[in-house]
């Protein structure tokens, strides 16, 4: 394990620490870079993924002060993108709400069907995103799917589907 006694590798490890938290925060409210990317242009997408590719590169070897420099270019590059999706008329998720990325889409979920008309007038316009609320989606689990999952539990075993193709 390597020692970290420096002062500037101490401020860089609590700086990264604080902009994980913030990505964290920000994948929480937001539903994660996916769909605030879907909230903006495709032009400040790629600025956002090319600052992105800079902080990368700078983590594996640039001096701490240019990772640090880089740390805070992220948090403008995040504010960027929440605040022109903002402009574009799109709001952070409540906390009701979670968000799910599936193939090339993206999926706001509910708890109950009467949550969904709020959602769709919050987060209707958000594109390519569908709305969903889990009592829809265990409508459409077949009982033998539920049935499978009943007794791998009854018998100890801890299943998950990673995937199901329905012919």
């Amino acid at each position: 394990m390597i020692r970290m006694d420096s002062y500037k590798e101490k401020s860089f490890i609590k700086a990264l620490g604080d902009f994980r938290s913030y990505e964290a925060d920000i994948k929480a409210k937001w539903g994660g870079r996916k769909r605030l990317f879907k909230c903006v242009d495709t032009a400040l997408e790629i600025k956002f993924c090319k600052a992105e590719m800079l902080f990368e590169e700078s983590l594996i070897d640039k001096p701490i002060y240019k990772k640090i420099e880089m740390i805070d270019m992220m948090t403008r590059a995040y504010k960027a993108l929440i605040l022109k999706a903002e402009s574009n008329g799109h709001k952070a998720l409540d906390a009701i709400y979670s968000c799910y990325k599936y193939g090339d889409g993206i999926a706001i979920v509910c708890t109950y069907d009467s949550e969904i008309e709020l959602m769709k007038t919050i987060h209707g316009k958000d594109k390519d995103v569908t709305l969903w609320s889990m009592q829809e989606i265990f409508r459409i689990i077949t009982p033998g799917y539920t049935g499978i999952k009943e007794a791998m539990k009854k018998n100890g075993i801890d299943g998950t589907f990673a995937q199901v193709n329905h012919k």
